[in-house]
């Protein structure tokens, strides 16, 4: 008998809708999981003890470090649209983490100009296009858009670069952003683990 061995999984979702999902994604180890996303693996980033990143989180520091070195997150204010297991919850945990204030909204928040106003740092992950435009954002307020979605045949991001632009410090475009640095981080991750 042939065994195969690998590096790294991942799984690809959604699953179809009989599939728990968490179930699957519990099942790789965090040794091997380069997405982050069983229980252990997120547990292990919680608590300080995982030697990778979930890949966006990755992305998002990678970015905001590379255009602006100087960066400290201490006493920054930072507002995370929307609180899922890919974008949401991993960045805010990073951010809280790294000394900043966060605060999260969501499609359940009634008014999300009013935090997003007196943020200097946003990280919208929440699929909605266009959801934050330019009177929602603080004059140099560094935007990171990790929010996609697909709209007749176009990427379009959580963002409206167009109205934001002009006000922003830092504000990451839809397709183009994001998403392949985060692409880089899935293999980044798959070198660590190998090397470990």
């Amino acid at each position: 008998m042939h065994i195969v061995q690998n590096d790294g999984v991942i799984v690809q979702l959604p699953l179809p809708a009989h599939i728990p999902p968490q179930n699957i994604l519990n099942a790789v180890t965090p040794e091997k999981d380069v997405d982050m996303l069983s229980a252990r693996s997120v547990g292990n980033f919680a608590t300080g003890v995982s030697k990778i990143m979930p890949p966006v989180v990755g992305a998002v520091a990678a970015i905001l470090y590379t255009y602006i070195p100087e960066l400290s997150l201490k006493g920054k204010r930072a507002v995370v649209v929307g609180r899922g297991r890919l974008v949401g919850l991993p960045v805010g945990q990073w951010l809280m983490g790294a000394g900043a204030s966060v605060s999260f909204v969501d499609e359940h928040t009634a008014d999300i100009g009013i935090y997003t106003k007196q943020a200097d740092i946003i990280i919208s992950g929440a699929g909605v296009p266009g959801l934050l435009t330019g009177e929602m954002v603080r004059e140099s307020a560094i935007v990171i858009d990790a929010g996609t979605t697909e709209s007749q045949g176009k990427l379009l991001g959580d963002v409206d670069a167009v109205s934001v632009g002009p006000k922003a410090a830092l504000v990451t475009p839809v397709p183009g952003g994001v998403g392949p640095v985060t692409v880089a981080k899935v293999f980044e991750n798959l070198v660590v683990l190998h090397k470990k």
